[in-house]
């Protein structure tokens, strides 16, 4: 190591701190590596706490020389995605949030909410924070607006349902010029702009244009349409007068947390909320932690605003906005607001963070002394930090599935939550819960990032007899993780080894935390059972159609949705499905008339 400091390059780079196993801890960026990377190796006593920590676990160092500070930066990110480094830092995410993807590259593009990773081609606008306001205002949009929604296009000489229902033109017929489609795709690109002002104007000029045609029915589906849509623009946060197109960025900082929130305004309303939380226990300023979140957030981001607004600027704001205009083709101006309307937007969204930053504090708070009180009483030799529960769940042996569900600093991880499709002895619990806990670990022991890191608490639902056996399985295979189990009867706490149950007052906190976890794990579990059991019952409901195997029945219910749907399509609707032939569109139509157990309620 003493040698590799001595001929570090005084160049723009990327360094890499690994452990003695060899597992990436540290991801950095620096302008001068040289520089950078000895200032980790000076006086223990002169280092933060948490980077002595860190430094005490070094065993390697790495890096990797770039032509700028820019490439440095892209490539840090791509590192730290990729690794996830212990301890560079956290930022998390409330959830996955969705985009909208319109498919621009297609002659007549489709428009869906989607979670995928973005292509080169589509228009991407997002992501949103509240999808069932999403859902409601492409459901709204569709109707003004009735795009193809058919995953995979292919022409035809008869439309689908949907045509009938007046819920796409059937452009796969050639009904509708291609003109005409493109500029109902334009309408939807407006209105995810925030161009709401413009689509009205037009949508009020056809509907005058209809009436003035005498065709008031067109002229009554488009009052609809503009009443929709202005109830969708009333529902925004608030309203300028001027069109601002901006992001609106501020940090609230705690000891060891940090909360980033942003504003997004497009065409002068609020269209959009982001939080995120992000673990700041190695001392990083405000500055730093702005500088993550913009590297963090914008990354990926398909939607650059001309201007972004922080009430701090980034460590690093000239490479920063370089970074940005390298991205979006065009200058990312990034600004600290003196007054006017912008101040007061960022004063607002200071005051939400700051609200929302207390109400985290409380319940960390209250989550961290139920974990000291956890600690205390069952006698851990550190906090429970992690604590995982597991659960097993059947109906007469069918469909066996096993849940992991997560607990970090006593708050739901549902990022963490697993689930187990049972591949072996499904009648047995306790047979299943063993291969679910081999799973879990022999995933771990393989450095799976999924199924890290392991737990420092184990819960079960049982007594004694349960924690015993759960402990054999445990020792098995070499795990010594503290385990416990909790009778529901009592509630009595169970440890392995000890026929001495603990009870702990029905008002204790670390009780209570207990009973969420193993409630929690029984209802992941049955929900996933109760899935399996579904999608049995829809495929088992197209058997003994002849000619009709596994890929057929999953074409069927793909292209119709459901078991009901396909029973009650035609031939001509059957023969539009890949790989359905007329004969045997033919015998699948009869099977259904011919045979009076149908799938009457089934969807």
């Amino acid at each position: 190591m003493k040698e590799r400091l001595k001929h570090l390059p005084q160049q723009p780079g990327v360094y890499i701190f690994k452990d003695k196993e060899g597992q990436v801890i540290y991801v950095g960026k620096a302008i001068i590596l040289r520089n950078r990377v000895r200032s980790y190796f000076q006086s223990p006593e002169r280092l933060h706490p948490k980077v002595r920590a860190m430094m005490n676990r070094v065993a390697d160092l790495d890096y990797v020389v770039t032509s700028s500070e820019v490439e440095a930066l892209i490539l840090e990110n791509n590192l730290i995605k990729e690794h996830r480094p212990r301890y560079n830092i956290d930022l998390k995410d409330d959830k996955s949030y969705p985009y909208v993807k319109i498919t621009l590259g297609d002659k007549y593009p489709r428009v869906y909410i989607t979670r995928e990773k973005m292509d080169g081609v589509s228009r991407y606008f997002g992501p949103y924070t509240d999808v069932g306001s999403l859902r409601e205002s492409l459901k709204v949009l569709s109707s003004i607006f009735p795009l193809r929604r058919c995953r995979v296009f292919r022409t035809g000489s008869r439309p689908c349902l949907n045509r009938d229902m007046k819920k796409c033109l059937a452009p796969c017929t050639g009904l509708v010029p291609v003109e005409e489609y493109r500029a109902m795709v334009d309408g939807v690109t407006k209105f995810l702009e925030g161009d709401i002002k413009s689509l009205l104007g037009r949508l009020e000029q056809e509907m005058k244009e209809a009436a003035a045609r005498l065709d008031f029915e067109q002229a009554a589906r488009l009052r609809d349409s503009i009443a929709s849509i202005t109830k969708i623009q009333e529902k925004q946060l608030i309203n300028f007068d001027k069109p601002y197109n901006l992001d609106l960025v501020v940090v609230e900082k705690g000891e060891e947390k940090a909360l980033v929130m942003l504003f997004k305004l497009r065409s002068g309303k609020i269209v959009d909320r982001y939080t995120s939380w992000i673990n700041s226990s190695m001392g990083e300023m405000e500055e730093e932690l702005m500088q993550y979140f913009l590297q963090h957030y914008y990354q990926e981001q398909p939607d650059l605003p001309a201007e972004i607004c922080l009430n701090v600027m980034p460590s690093q704001k000239e490479l920063v906005e370089e970074w940005l205009r390298g991205k979006s083709g065009r200058m990312v101006r990034l600004s600290i607001p003196q007054r006017g309307d912008k101040k007061k937007l960022l004063l607002l969204l200071n005051e939400n963070a700051r609200i929302l930053y207390q109400e985290k504090l409380a319940r960390d708070q209250a989550g961290t002394a139920a974990l000291l009180g956890l600690s205390r009483a069952l006698q851990l030799p550190e906090l429970p930090r992690r604590i995982e529960c597991y659960d097993i769940s059947h109906l007469s042996g069918e469909e066996t599935t096993g849940s992991m569900v997560v607990f970090s600093d006593g708050e739901a991880d549902k990022k963490a939550y697993r689930r187990f499709k049972i591949k072996r002895d499904q009648n047995d619990d306790f047979a299943s819960l063993r291969e679910v806990l081999q799973r879990r670990f022999g995933e771990a022991r393989q450095g799976n990032p999924a199924f890290l890191p392991e737990p420092d608490m184990v819960l079960i639902d049982g007594g004694l007899g349960q924690v015993n056996a759960v402990a054999r399985v445990l020792k098995d295979l070499q795990i010594d993780i503290p385990l416990f189990s909790l009778a529901k009867k009592q509630e009595e706490i169970y440890r392995p080894g000890s026929a001495q149950a603990l009870r702990l007052s029905p008002s204790d906190p670390g009780l209570k935390l207990l009973q969420r976890l193993r409630d929690e794990a029984h209802r992941f579990a049955i929900e996933y059972n109760r899935q399996r059991r579904q999608k049995k019952t829809r495929i088992s409901s197209l058997d003994g159609i002849p000619g009709v195997g596994t890929q057929r029945k999953k074409a069927l219910l793909a292209h119709f949705g459901s078991a009901r749907r396909v029973s009650q399509a035609s031939i001509e609707e059957l023969q539009e499905v890949p790989g359905i032939s007329s004969s045997l569109a033919r015998n699948i139509y009869r099977h259904w008339r011919e045979n009076s157990n149908k799938p009457g309620a089934e969807e």
